[in-house]
């Protein structure tokens, strides 16, 4: 059950992190590093996942 949720939080903090950074360049900018940032969420989120002994 915490799995998913873990993925989730990691994914979410991802894109939210590379919005806010590329929010300076423009809508597009922000767009693809929140992009980039749900990509690394999603990486770090899956590493997490495995290390946790459900």
């Amino acid at each position: 059950m915490i799995r998913p949720l873990v993925l989730l939080l990691s994914i979410g903090l991802g894109a939210w992190l590379g919005w806010i950074c590329g929010a300076a360049g423009g809508l597009m900018v922000a767009y693809l590093s929140a992009v980039f940032g749900a990509s690394v969420g999603l990486f770090v989120g899956r590493k997490i996942q495995r290390n946790l002994n459900d």
